[in-house]
C-alpha cells in the first residue's frame, strides 16, 4: 500500500505528496496501471483527484521523467520512470553494462523514429530546408562553423579557451597565455577537422574510413595518443568511462563490425537530422577509438545536415549537462529520449546564427573566402595608420591603394568588407584582427580627434 510520505521524497524535492503517493503506488507495482487505479490509489489514502487534475499531474511527471505511459487512448497505462532511482547512486555502485548489439540491430531506417514528426518539422523549418547547394553552402558557413564548432566541441570536453581566444587562435594562430598544451592542439586539430568537413562535404560518405579521417585529425599530436592509435580502431580494452558504468567491447574485430554496420545503418536514413542524430549517438556509444569519439561524433554528425543544405549543430547552445546525461542514458538503458532533447534544443537554438551567411550573393563568399587575409591585414594596417596620427582621406582610397591590380568590383567588395568591420571594431573584439590593446587604445583617441571619415 502506498504510503503518505516516500522514502525517496528527500531526493526530489520538488515531489509534493500526492506524487510521492503516484510514485510509491507504480513502484509497488509489477504491472502497468490505469489512470483509474492511480486514482482509486490516491482516494484510499484521503488524497481524492478529479480526473483531470490526475492527468496534468501525470503529465508533468512523464515530462519530469518519473512516470512512463504505455499505450494509447483507452488502453493508456503508467509505469514507474527508473531513470531518476537508476541515477541516483554513482556509477561504482550502479550494475556493469556491456556494448547491447541489440540497440543497433532493433534500429530500423525510416521506420523506428527518435525525433517525432513535430520535432523534425521544427529542425527543418530553423534548418533553413534542403534547397541549397552542400558545397557552397558549408563554404558560405565555413568561418563561422570554424570558430563555433571549434570553440563548443572543445568546451565539452573540459577545455578553457574563451570563444574569443579560440577565434584569435583559428585566424591568426596565436594562442593564449596561460593554456595547457593539449588545450590549444585541441582546437587547432577541429579547426583541420572543420576545415576538411566545409572543404570537401560534396567527396564526404558516410563511411568507417572517413570516421577513421576525422578521428585522426582531431587526435593527432594529443599527448595522450600514441601516433598508432590516431585514426585507428583501438587495440585495447576501455575499462572506465568517466561517469558511467558502460563498459564497451574490447575486440578490435568486434568494433570494425559494429562500425560498418553503424554506417550502413546511417546511410539509409533519408531525413537529415534523424541520421545526424543517429550518427552522434552511435558513433559515441562504440567507443572504437583509444579517446576522442565523442569529438569525432560531433563532427561526423554534421555530415548529413550540410550535405542536405541545411544549418549545421555548432554544439554552441548544447547544455552540457543535458548532453552528457543524454548519453549516459544511452549508454546504460539504451534510452533515446535524454539526448533527442538535447540535441532538438540545441540546433533549435543555434541554428539561425547561419542564416545571414547563407543568404549572402556568391561573389561576396568567394572574395571573403579567398581573401580573407588580405581583409583583416587592411583591418589592422587601417587602424595602425590612424592611430600613427596618419588621415587617409577615405577607407576607400585606402583599400584600392593597397590592391591596385584587382578590378574595380573586386576592389569595392574588399572595401566594403573593410569598411564593415572597422565599423564594428571594439573593446571586445579588435584582438581578433590582430591589433593589440595599446594600438587599439591609439586608435580610438585619433579617430575621435580627426574629422568624420568621408565615404
Amino acid at each position: 500500500m502506498a504510503t503518505a510520505k516516500s522514502s525517496q521524497q528527500s531526493s526530489h524535492p520538488d515531489l509534493d505528496e500526492a506524487d510521492e503517493i503516484l510514485l510509491d503506488t507504480l513502484r509497488a507495482s509489477e504491472n502497468a496501471l490505469s489512470a483509474q487505479e492511480l486514482s482509486a490509489a490516491l482516494t484510499r489514502v484521503g488524497r481524492p483527484v478529479s480526473p483531470a487534475t490526475l492527468a496534468r499531474r501525470l503529465e508533468r511527471l512523464i515530462a519530469e521523467r518519473h512516470v512512463l505511459r504505455e499505450g494509447r487512448a483507452r488502453s493508456t497505462r503508467y509505469r514507474k520512470d527508473p531513470y531518476h532511482d537508476y541515477f541516483s547512486f554513482p556509477p561504482g555502485k550502479r550494475q556493469r553494462v556491456g556494448y547491447n548489439a541489440a540497440a543497433l540491430s532493433n534500429y530500423v531506417p525510416n521506420e523506428t523514429r527518435w525525433l517525432s514528426e513535430e520535432v523534425r518539422a521544427r529542425l527543418e523549418k530553423v534548418g533553413g530546408g534542403r534547397r541549397r547547394d552542400a558545397s557552397t553552402y558549408s563554404r558560405s558557413i565555413a568561418q563561422k562553423l570554424l570558430v563555433d564548432l571549434a570553440f563548443a566541441s572543445s568546451a565539452l570536453e573540459g577545455n578553457t579557451y574563451t570563444y574569443l581566444d579560440t577565434q584569435v587562435l583559428i585566424e591568426f594562430g596565436q594562442a593564449a597565455e596561460g593554456k595547457d598544451r593539449d588545450e590549444t592542439v585541441m582546437i587547432l586539430n577541429h579547426k583541420e577537422a572543420i576545415s576538411y568537413l566545409t572543404q570537401h562535404i560534396a567527396d564526404i560518405e558516410i563511411l568507417p574510413r572517413e570516421f577513421k579521417t576525422f578521428h585522426a585529425l582531431l587526435s593527432r599530436g594529443l599527448s595522450n595518443m600514441d601516433p598508432r592509435d590516431v585514426g585507428s580502431i583501438r587495440r585495447m580494452p576501455i575499462d572506465e568511462i568517466g561517469g558511467s558504468a558502460y563498459l564497451p567491447l574490447a575486440k578490435p574485430q568486434r568494433l570494425e563490425e559494429e562500425m560498418e554496420r553503424i554506417a550502413k545503418k546511417a546511410n539509409k536514413i533519408e531525413d537529415p537530422f534523424e541520421r545526424s542524430l543517429f550518427l552522434m549517438v552511435f558513433i559515441s556509444y562504440l567507443q572504437a577509438f583509444r579517446d576522442v569519439n565523442k569529438r569525432t561524433a560531433r563532427l561526423v554528425c554534421n555530415v548529413p545536415l550540410l550535405k542536405a543544405g541545411v544549418a549545421p549543430l555548432s554544439f554552441m547552445d548544447m547544455d552540457k549537462t543535458s548532453y552528457v546525461k543524454g548519453l549516459l542514458t544511452f549508454y546504460e538503458l539504451n534510452r533515446t529520449d535524454l539526448i533527442t532533447e538535447a540535441f532538438a534544443e540545441a540546433y533549435e537554438k543555434s541554428a539561425a546564427r547561419y542564416d545571414a551567411y547563407a543568404g549572402r550573393p556568391q561573389a561576396v563568399l568567394d572574395i571573403e573566402f579567398r581573401r580573407r587575409n588580405d581583409i583583416f591585414n587592411s583591418v589592422k594596417a587601417y587602424v595602425l595608420a590612424i592611430g600613427n596620427g596618419e588621415q587617409p582621406s577615405s577607407i576607400e582610397d585606402f583599400v584600392r591603394q593597397r590592391f591596385p591590380n584587382d578590378d574595380q568590383e573586386t576592389q569595392a567588395l574588399l572595401v566594403e568588407m573593410v569598411r564593415e568591420i572597422v565599423e564594428s571594431l571594439n573593446d571586445g573584439n579588435h584582438i581578433a584582427y590582430g591589433i593589440s590593446r595599446q594600438d587599439f587604445a591609439q586608435y580610438e583617441a585619433s579617430a575621435r580627434a580627426a574629422a568624420p571619415l568621408t565615404p
